[in-house]
């Protein structure tokens, strides 16, 4: 059974131990808030716009949610100057880095202007004196013209809704009607595609064309030949109407001519990727790889597949070096390539500082919804100030009053003695520099204090003030109270820590601490001169004890009636009887024996 309760014990100590663990360690996690500030006189006061200035101070569930809000705010605040700085610190601000890219790259320098400045619709064809075939063989050359000219109109010399031949799958070709393409320059190859031994304009060419086809309408030859008439006509939709008769009659290995023309046409209309369809096509068959590989880098910078583009143009430079049209167009797409890499990370950049923004703006908002909810249960700073100014011209008026005591220098200016044991109003200042303590009361002991400075009153002596403020009935040392001498303590205010352990090594129970009376003369009642009448002190005073129920009558006082009883049924007010000190201090106003205390009490009760 011991063991059983010794273990219990234990397990209540260590039970104990462990909340007490808990508990510092949330003493050690939590924060304070700075509501309290020292002014410049060294004087402790509250902030006038502090946010625990409640209008509601007594909730302490607001109050707890306000501080809890602060220190959020707090931690809000913080992240935000971070981020502010931060973006600020990685924010791109570069604005003249296309123009500066132009002037220090070395492609952009040898190609001398940006690739957006140079003609990509360069056109090319592939001559068919490059198949060893000359256009005079057929045409007649030598025919009487008519004076109104014709054109070749391939659909009128044959019909053909489909070939096989044609890429008619093309979007391009099938849209062929809608075809559009921009005004030839003077200078385009394609002028030259058709010798002048053929006629002496355009028109006489187109005419003998024509003629050609009518008597020959399968001749692969003329068709490719009336596709560059209309080329140089600026037609697309006859250049295709053409072509695709010129693909269903050319061998294989002619069909480079039409491909490369058509190719030619639909990149000058947009539909650049067919055109690369067609000219890697004509690389299947053709021999002329100089024409191919140049047209399709000039398709390929179009589409922005610069990496395809320079490979082209290299094999172009491969089969003919130094070929300035090629070798200005490579310089052209590398600039553009490393410029379009910078700009899409500036993009980048600018795109995540964006984010960033966003992110700070939503947080900067939570921070104002955040002070509004703080600023919702705060003292309007207006009603602070009124607050603060009553309370300072309060204090200023029990000043004034003489609410606080004074005090008097005794052993050569070393210690200030206080006749009460009540505040005390100092100033700092080197009036009171070599005051070392400060003594409250005849028998009470001193303590070590800052220095002071006292504020007497206009012509008051000390005697005056003697007679104004008299000694206090008791002491109010706590040696008084514990029972220690007063001279082995002359120097302190409370006893020594190891008196105290050697005195009590465990706190004492609640039934073993003294109690403690205040005295009535603290409230201006003479306790002698109420109970030691001159009638009472005549007769004889003994036998009677005072019934206080005779001075009220708490029966008709229901809430008075039922504390009585509840006093009563109290089990530990009756253990505490009799109190030692209560008739330690009951003894100090009466100089009677104990058996006339209660006569004395009870006739004071019947005046």
């Amino acid at each position: 059974m011991a063991a059983r309760s010794q273990g219990a014990a234990g397990s209540r100590h260590c039970h104990s131990r462990l909340l007490l663990a808990v508990f510092l360690s949330t003493l050690r996690g939590s924060l304070g808030t700075t509501h309290w500030i020292v002014t410049e006189d060294g004087k402790i006061q509250q902030q006038v716009d502090s946010p625990l200035n409640l209008k509601h101070p007594h909730d302490l569930v607001v109050f707890m949610r306000q501080e809890a809000t602060l220190n959020y705010l707090k931690e809000l605040e913080k992240h935000l100057v971070a981020q502010k700085i931060h973006i600020e610190e990685n924010e791109d601000r570069d604005t003249g880095l296309e123009q500066r890219h132009y002037k220090e790259d070395s492609d952009c320098i040898k190609a001398k202007v940006p690739l957006g400045d140079l003609d990509l619709y360069d056109g090319t064809f592939i001559p068919l004196e490059n198949k060893d075939i000359s256009p005079e063989e057929y045409i007649d050359t030598k025919a009487p013209l008519p004076q109104d000219l014709d054109t070749p109109d391939c659909m009128k010399m044959m019909d053909l809704p489909f070939s096989i031949h044609a890429f008619q799958h093309l979007r391009g070709i099938q849209e062929r009607i809608n075809l559009t393409a921009p005004v030839l320059s003077k200078e385009d190859p394609i002028f030259i595609s058709l010798s002048r031994r053929l006629g002496r304009s355009i028109e006489e060419i187109g005419h003998r064309i024509n003629a050609a086809l009518l008597k020959n309408t399968s001749s692969w030859v003329l068709y490719n030949m009336a596709s560059f008439y209309w080329r140089m006509k600026n037609e697309p939709y006859q250049v295709v109407e053409c072509v695709i008769r010129a693909l269903h009659f050319s061998p294989r290995q002619h069909k480079d001519v039409a491909l490369m023309n058509l190719a030619n046409v639909l990149h000058r209309a947009h539909f650049s990727a067919d055109a690369a369809i067609l000219v890697h096509a004509a690389l299947d068959v053709s021999m002329d790889f100089l024409t191919s590989h140049y047209t399709l880098g000039n398709i390929y910078a179009m589409l922005g597949e610069y990496n395809h583009s320079v490979l082209c143009y290299d094999q172009a430079l491969l089969i003919r070096p130094g070929f300035e049209h090629a070798l200005r167009r490579k310089h052209a797409v590398l600039c553009q390539q490393k410029l379009e890499q910078k700009l899409e990370a500036q993009h980048r950049s600018l795109q995540r500082t964006l984010n960033e923004l966003k992110e700070y703006q939503k947080q900067h908002d939570n921070y104002l919804r955040q002070q509004e909810l703080l600023e919702k249960h705060k003292v309007m700073q207006d009603e602070q100030l009124l607050r603060n100014i009553i309370h300072e011209t309060q204090m200023a008026k029990e000043t004034q009053l003489g609410n606080h005591q004074l005090c008097r220098w005794v052993n050569k200016q070393q210690i200030l003695h206080c006749q009460w044991d009540r505040p005390v109003r100092y100033t700092r200042g080197d009036l009171f520099d070599t005051v070392e303590h400060v003594q409250f009361g005849e028998d009470s002991s001193t303590s070590r204090m800052m220095p002071v400075e006292m504020k007497l009153m206009m012509n008051m002596t000390w005697d005056n003030i003697q007679q104004k403020f008299p000694s206090s009935p008791t002491g109010r040392s706590v040696l008084n109270i514990w029972g220690k001498d007063f001279s082995s303590y002359n120097d302190i205010l409370w006893p020594k820590r190891l008196d105290c352990i050697h005195s009590y090594p465990t706190l004492p129970k609640a039934a073993d601490l003294p109690t403690y009376f205040l005295p009535p003369e603290y409230r201006g009642f003479c306790v002698r001169s109420v109970l030691m009448s001159s009638g009472n002190q005549d007769r004889d005073m003994a036998g009677r004890l005072p019934d206080c129920s005779s001075m009220l009558d708490f029966h008709s006082n229901e809430q008075l009636y039922q504390l009585v009883k509840e006093l009563e049924n109290t089990p530990d007010l009756k253990s505490g009887i009799p109190d030692y000190y209560a008739k330690q201090a009951l003894y100090s106003h009466l100089s009677i024996i104990e058996e006339q205390v209660g006569e004395v009490i009870s006739r004071a009760i019947e005046k």
